[in-house]
């Protein structure tokens, strides 16, 4: 890969950032991690406007929308815009779509927005052996980026997102030695996040998809051999399962509460002993066991349970802490215990495994239902919102390309209106029979 004059230019002048970013990294330990929001203050606020900005495995639409989701099912009264800028083949210059300054303006500045992700990176090592010139040309170009954001919103909140890896870990490679490239690349975007702490007293959010899913794979790679390779399938772009860890670990850095619900119950005394994020009615001692009324505050995400990667994901991420509905029952008499909801069977537990707590999120439930109609809508509305993306930003169509812009944006808005209807959880018929 050639180093352009550009490129030259920043080695010739990038001493003092260089030196700055060999100082910075010895504060990693401290600088370098998500922000720490106290107990309940979930970092996105009411009416506030997100945009994702970054390369295909932003512009694939899954992790970006999944976050949606998260804010969707666990605060449903939160009015949060999203917005995606996702551009493939992007690298901190930018790229087919526009120049780096060009995007921002067009892109990222019309939308005001109180908090902007970046993940870039997988393009600008060109898939080529790692060097010290590229990675020189990598470090000056995000810094770029990052000021040329700052300049254009300085109020808003930078969440800067470490590169997901090239995968030379559950597979073989084209590029033999790239996953090198972004290890350095990882280590680089930590390094800048603090160097900026130093220089700029300004806090950047630095979120960990390279280390999350580094871990995954290895850990897939032992307890899902043959199924490991799916979570990136094609070593660039993760699928589902790999986005899902991806927006779990973004939604954590914004101190998402992880309770859907929790609900415990004496069954003795039908007594509700203690409740968080719901409201219990009409609970009773039957002659098997006990029943009660429920509505939760919030939806369990609207994970895949027909999906045989679904389990793969659960099995190596932390994504069930984040993901809480927890129901748990005391002084039941010895036995086991089949749970009905609205009727229907949903799974059998002991008494031991209800009096520890079971995680109703992670099984086929009335509230997932509705959490995976919620999907199914935001895909459709993620698909517009792409068309109007590709319409803005990647076409010259004439004579009037805003008017087709601005239908498929009131399209979206339509879909997104329809989507809060679907929102509120229901009030659902809970009952534990002895078998």
């Amino acid at each position: 890969m050639m180093i352009s004059s550009k490129g030259i230019e920043i080695l010739v002048r990038g001493g003092l950032r260089h030196v700055a970013c060999l100082i910075a990294l010895s504060l990693l330990p401290v600088i370098a991690v998500a922000q720490n929001f106290a107990v309940g203050d979930f970092a996105l606020k009411d009416s506030q406007t997100v945009v994702f900005y970054g390369d295909s495995i932003t512009a694939q639409r899954l992790y970006t929308r999944f976050a949606e989701e998260f804010v969707l099912t666990r605060y449903p009264n939160l009015h949060i815009h999203f917005v995606n800028a996702g551009v493939p083949g992007d690298t901190t210059y930018g790229g087919y779509a526009g120049a780096m300054k060009q995007r921002v303006q067009r892109d990222v500045a019309p939308f005001h927005p109180a908090t902007i992700t970046v993940m870039l990176g997988m393009n600008d090592g060109g898939y080529v052996p790692e060097s010290a010139e590229i990675d020189a040309v990598f470090r000056e170009g995000y810094n770029d980026l990052l000021d040329e954001l700052e300049q254009a919103d300085p109020n808003a909140e930078l969440t800067v997102i470490l590169p997901t890896p090239y995968d030379e870990i559950s597979h073989g490679t084209e590029f033999p030695g790239y996953s090198k490239v972004i290890d350095q690349s990882a280590k680089d975007l930590a390094a800048i996040a603090a160097e900026r702490k130093v220089f700029n007293a300004k806090p950047i959010t630095v979120v960990d998809f390279h280390g999350a899913l580094v871990a995954a794979l290895e850990r897939a790679k032992t307890a899902f051999p043959e199924l490991a390779p799916l979570l990136i399938p094609d070593r660039i772009h993760p699928a589902d399962a790999g986005h899902w860890i991806m927006a779990s670990t973004l939604l954590a850095a914004w101190n998402v509460n992880p309770v859907v619900s929790t609900v415990t119950i004496s069954a003795e005394k039908a007594k509700v002993i203690a409740s968080q994020r719901t409201s219990i009615t009409k609970p009773e001692k039957t002659t098997t066991g006990v029943k009660w009324t429920e509505l939760d505050e919030a939806l369990p995400l609207p994970l895949d349970f027909n999906n045989a990667m679904t389990k793969v994901l659960l099995g190596v991420s932390n994504i069930a802490k984040l993901d809480e509905q927890m129901l748990i029952v005391y002084a039941l008499q010895p036995g086991r215990y089949q749970l009905w909801i609205d009727g229907k069977p949903i799974a059998i537990f002991s008494r031991e495994e209800l009096q520890r707590g079971v995680n109703l999120a992670l099984l086929k439930t009335p509230m997932l239902d509705q959490a995976r109609g919620i999907d199914w809508y935001e895909d459709r509305r993620a698909t517009l919102d792409q068309a109007r993306f590709i319409l803005s930003a990647e076409t010259t169509q004439k004579p009037d390309p805003a008017a087709a812009e601005d239908r498929l944006r009131a399209a979206e808005e339509e879909l997104a209106a329809t989507i809060r209807t679907k929102l509120p959880p229901k009030e659902h018929s809970f009952e534990l029979r002895r078998q």
